[in-house]
């Protein structure tokens, strides 16, 4: 199985436990990696066949900014099923970093996989 990805898409978000993270929006970074097969889409050089990155990342921006979570870990889960669900992948890797969190650390975050493995 092949994979495409995402590296490094930016979406502000309001996520966080504490009251002050719950006013503002904070930058979250995603990296995707989603199997795919490419045969098809390499055979007839058509997007229609393709994992439109260009879909999956909208798709990612309008969830993040559309939902509110405290965890980072409820957001991925929920993130994975959805984009499971809408795009048809057998498997993904989704990590996210959630920048200048602790002070001592560029960022915090946490990397998930779903699906089958291939």
């Amino acid at each position: 199985m092949d994979k495409v990805f995402i590296k490094g898409l930016e979406v502000d978000a309001v996520i966080g436990v504490y009251d002050w993270e719950k006013q503002v929006r904070q930058p979250l970074v995603f990296d995707l990696e989603m199997a795919w097969n490419i045969r098809v889409a390499a055979q007839t050089d058509d997007l229609m066949h393709a994992l439109n990155y260009q879909a999956v990342a909208e798709f990612v921006e309008r969830f993040v900014r559309e939902q509110h979570f405290q965890l980072l870990e409820s957001l991925l889960d929920r993130l994975a099923d959805s984009l499971m669900q809408e795009f048809g992948m057998p498997w993904l890797s989704i990590q996210v970093e959630k920048p200048a969190v602790v002070p001592q650390a560029r960022a915090v975050g946490l990397r998930i996989e779903r699906g089958d493995e291939f």
